[in-house]
C-alpha cells in the first residue's frame, strides 16, 4: 500500500472516532448531570423504617413461601421442595418460622437450597 492509502485510512478512523466521541457525549448529556460528583439527599425520615422488617417462611404443598411481617402478603414463591425434610422440620414449617431481617432470610434459604 502506497503513503497516501495510509493517509486516506487514518483520516477516516480519526473522522469516525470524532463522531462516536461526539455522540457519546451528547447521549451522556441526556441524562441528569451530577455536579461536582455530589448527590441529592433525602433528609425526610423514611416511612417504611418504622413498619417491622421481618418475614415469615412457610411452606404450602410442599414449596416454601415467604411472607412480610404481617403474614398475608406474599413476597416470594421459592422453587425449594420440603419433601425431602425431616418430618419435624416439615411441621416447624407449616407454622412457619419468623426471620427478623432479610439477612436472617437469605441465610435460611441458602441453607435449605444445598
Amino acid at each position: 500500500m502506497n503513503k497516501r492509502a495510509y493517509i486516506f485510512y487514518l483520516t477516516i478512523f480519526i473522522i469516525g472516532f470524532g463522531i462516536a466521541y461526539v455522540c457519546g457525549l451528547k447521549t451522556g448529556m441526556e441524562d441528569e448531570p451530577i455536579i461536582n460528583n455530589e448527590q441529592a439527599v433525602n433528609a425526610k425520615p423514611d416511612e417504611n423504617k418504622n413498619q417491622e422488617e421481618g418475614y415469615w417462611v412457610k411452606a404450602i404443598d410442599n414449596v416454601i413461601f415467604v411472607y412480610k411481617s404481617d403474614k398475608t402478603t406474599v413476597i416470594a414463591e421459592t422453587d425449594i421442595n420440603i419433601s425431602q425434610l425431616s418430618t419435624s422440620e416439615k411441621n416447624i414449617l407449616d407454622d412457619g418460622i419468623y426471620l427478623e431481617n432479610s439477612e436472617e432470610l437469605f441465610k435460611y434459604l441458602e441453607a435449605n437450597t444445598s
